[in-house]
């Protein structure tokens, strides 16, 4: 529709007269011809679809589009008073549509009176993320001696050598790397401003890796520590997987392991004890999961999607989007060990563009690793496919199995371990035996998940979904529900604590 605006002002005189959101009103759009044609009956009232300010090129397109008149291409577009202009950009600050930025120079000014280099860095990047700059190469080099201020000092300090002196370009591009972190936490990158420089990429690959300094920055004593406590309480089923997965990465076997268990069996557990040990000798390894909130149980976790930059719209040929040579792929070249909690929650096509991903660039260091499953990568997935899987958009349930890890071919190479013990509900009583009711609740508990406990239907529903708690798992109450739950479940609490 758009492009054949522009034919059509080449052949109807009279559309030259009309902007691209008034001709609607004169003229209709023709579905089979893929034309427009003269409007004979009826009005309507044109719109021109929403761009957002981030956009860049397509949000300047669509300010010119509301006050250019017939034009014949897209160069007409950019052309103001016979001068065609680079950009829609540079076109619009003809036109006068776009503002100088004074009122974020006068910010940075200001701030420069009192705040140091590291605080104006975030300043500018706050200002780029969501103050719609007009001109960013030109605040930066307004601004770059006072935002790279302390970068001398702090390469001192980082490479030990008090005399050292750097260039101009070499304090720009330092400062630029530090910006480029910045952005990076908020999802962005100085790609996304292609009016500012890039850092030299010589510069980045010698200078030290943030992101492998982020996971070694762990206190060894206390990792020990704490793995001795860690591993001292694990059961028989965990420290059977424990060994299982310690044993892959010592001797660089590589493999696919899964931890199956429901909530309360001790998953987290036995992935602290892991990454106990490990990180306590110097060993990175990458705790990720399906969800943020699962995220946070892990220490230093993060979300897969976020570590491994994986498509949000998953296809069977995905990967991820890590690059060669880049800080994440070095990253995870010095990785020995991938934890991915909450798995069945997360499509199997991600997976599989994982694994991709990984014999790509872990090939890069060995070749063989190409033919590997995830690169030679140990890979520890955990969770319990009683709870939730992966969410298919208007999805039925086979659809919604069927987008499941254990769905991949990749499941075949998979060690599945079980835990059966739930611990969040002893069955052992305080003298060692065992507690019978503790143990039939635990039992009915898993029933319910395995779809074993008769369910009925109500109101008319065509699936039986509802279930009829035991009267024996019922607290009943004559005076306050709430306080006889605490005092059941929370027995002699006060003295306990």
């Amino acid at each position: 529709m758009f492009t054949q605006w522009f034919e059509l002002n080449k052949r109807d005189e009279n559309a030259r007269q009309f902007t691209y959101s008034k001709i609607s009103i004169h003229y209709v759009w023709n579905q089979d011809a893929k034309e427009w044609i003269p409007r004979k009956q009826r009005r309507c009232i044109g719109r021109i679809v929403y761009s957002n300010p981030a956009s860049g090129e397509r949000y300047y397109l669509r300010m010119l589009l509301n006050i250019v008149k017939g034009p014949q291409s897209f160069e007409d577009i950019r052309s103001v008073n016979g001068i065609l202009h680079p950009t829609f950009k540079d076109a619009c600050f003809a036109y006068g549509l776009i503002n100088d930025d004074k009122e974020w120079t006068e910010a940075i000014d200001e701030a420069t009176l009192w705040a140091s280099g590291s605080q104006l860095r975030d300043l500018f990047v706050t200002i780029l993320l969501f103050c719609n700059v007009s001109k960013p190469l030109k605040l930066w080099e307004q601004h770059w001696e006072a935002l790279s201020d302390d970068i001398l000092r702090k390469r001192r300090k980082l490479y030990n050598y008090p005399d050292l002196i750097l260039t101009e370009t070499q304090i720009k591009n330092y400062c630029l790397v530090e910006i480029e972190a910045i952005l990076n936490k908020n999802g962005k990158s100085l790609a996304d401003y292609p009016d500012l420089p890039q850092p030299d990429q010589s510069l980045l690959t010698h200078m030290d890796n943030r992101l492998i300094r982020e996971e070694l920055n762990y206190n060894l004593q206390e990792m020990r520590t704490l793995h001795t406590t860690l591993h001292n309480s694990l059961t028989p089923e965990q420290l059977a997987i424990y060994e299982k997965v310690i044993a892959a990465v010592t001797q660089k076997k590589g493999g696919l392991f899964f931890l199956y268990g429901p909530g309360g069996t001790g998953k987290t557990f036995v992935y602290n004890t892991i990454l106990t040990k490990l990180r306590s000798e110097k060993m990175i390894v990458l705790a990720v999961a399906s969800s943020g909130i699962a995220s946070l149980l892990l220490p230093g976790g993060r979300t897969a999607h976020s570590r491994f930059v994986i498509p949000l719209e998953l296809m069977e040929n995905s990967t991820c989007g890590i690059k060669q040579k880049t800080h994440l792929a070095d990253l995870i070249q010095q990785a020995r060990l991938i934890i991915l909690d909450e798995a069945p929650m997360t499509q199997k096509y991600a997976f599989e563009a994982l694994d991709k991903t990984l014999r790509d660039i872990l090939g890069a260091q060995d070749e063989t690793n190409r033919t590997r499953l995830f690169g030679g990568m140990p890979i520890l997935l955990g969770g319990d496919f009683r709870q939730i899987l992966p969410v298919i958009p208007k999805g039925k349930r086979q659809e919604v199995v069927h987008a499941c890890i254990n769905r991949s071919n990749l499941w075949n190479h998979c060690q599945l371990h079980t835990l059966t013990r739930i611990m969040r509900v002893n069955e052992y009583a305080p003298d060692g035996a065992i507690d019978t009711r503790k143990r039939l609740f635990n039992k009915w508990v898993l029933d319910i998940g395995d779809g074993n406990v008769p369910a009925s239907t109500r109101d008319g529903e065509d699936e039986a979904t509802w279930i009829k708690i035991p009267d024996e798992y019922i607290v009943e109450s004559d005076t306050s529900p709430i306080d006889t739950i605490v005092d059941t479940i929370f027995s002699d609490f006060i003295a306990n604590h």
